[in-house]
């Protein structure tokens, strides 16, 4: 049996300060379309989910009345509370928590939002359900996350992993669907968005010329063709140049029913 992945703190602690000044985290063109479809407006309350360095969470207080960004790595909320600070965003907390065991209470939130975070959730199945569980009747779910294309789950799973020991597993939208409708909602819309990253990007904040990038050098090579054109691997002169990214957008509303406790 291979061994459990280390928690997400192992990397993102290494990491947070990269994280607090990525670009692609704090501009990308995912958070903009996540906003258009979650119309939220200035009564509503909040709560992002791995809410990392909190550029989510710090792009939504403007918009609504008060924002609860949870993380379960320290160093990353304190790049967050950093942010805000610095940008004088007073309705906004960050508080340590479990995407898998929140610690609101039933009926708290209008919003609950999730961004390039879901695959480091050990069980998503939990998460969505506790999504349901805090959430307002009339209320949305937001759901950013990397999503595999049709023919790559495989490949691109392992090359995260190698990249990012904490990586559990990334959805493709039909198992995203698959999800949400089991643990209480509907999905009012979906979008994929597919962006050619050089391997560089993709491999930040992992520098290059280390391990991690002789790890997914060897793995790309040891690939199936349909493996790598799933992915639209590019090649330059015989060596990896970079591949698509792909990212499902998700809003979902909640059902008429809760989702039932197993068992």
């Amino acid at each position: 049996m291979p061994e459990d992945p280390p928690p997400p703190e192992a990397f993102f602690g290494k990491h947070a300060a990269d994280y607090r000044v990525n670009p692609s985290h704090a501009h990308g063109s995912d958070l903009a379309i996540l906003l258009e479809r979650l119309k939220p407006s200035r009564h509503e309350r909040l709560l992002d989910v791995g809410t990392g360095t909190g550029h989510t969470a710090l792009a939504l207080a403007p918009l609504v009345k008060e924002v609860v960004g949870v993380d379960v790595t320290e160093e990353m909320l304190q790049e967050a509370r950093g942010l805000a600070r610095e940008r004088g965003i007073t309705n906004v907390v960050f508080e340590s928590g479990n995407a898998e065991e929140l610690r609101y209470g039933p009926d708290t939130f209008d919003l609950v939002t999730t961004r390039r975070a879901a695959h480091h959730f050990s069980f998503p199945e939990l998460f969505a359900r506790e999504a349901r569980r805090v959430l307002r009747p009339g209320g949305r779910l937001g759901v950013v996350d990397m999503c595999p294309p049709p023919g790559g789950e495989d490949l691109l799973n392992r090359l995260e992993r190698l990249r990012d020991p904490t990586h559990r597993r990334a959805l493709t939208d039909g198992e995203w669907r698959d999800v949400l409708t089991r643990n209480g909602f509907e999905v009012a819309s979906l979008d994929i968005q597919q962006e050619h990253l050089p391997l560089e990007a993709w491999l930040r904040p992992v520098a290059l010329g280390g391990v991690e990038e002789q790890a997914v050098r060897q793995a790309l090579a040891g690939a199936t063709a349909a493996e790598r054109a799933a992915l639209e691997v590019r090649e330059v002169a015989g060596k990896v140049e970079g591949f698509v990214k792909r990212r499902v957008i998700l809003i979902a509303h909640p059902s008429g029913l809760r989702a039932q406790p197993a068992g």
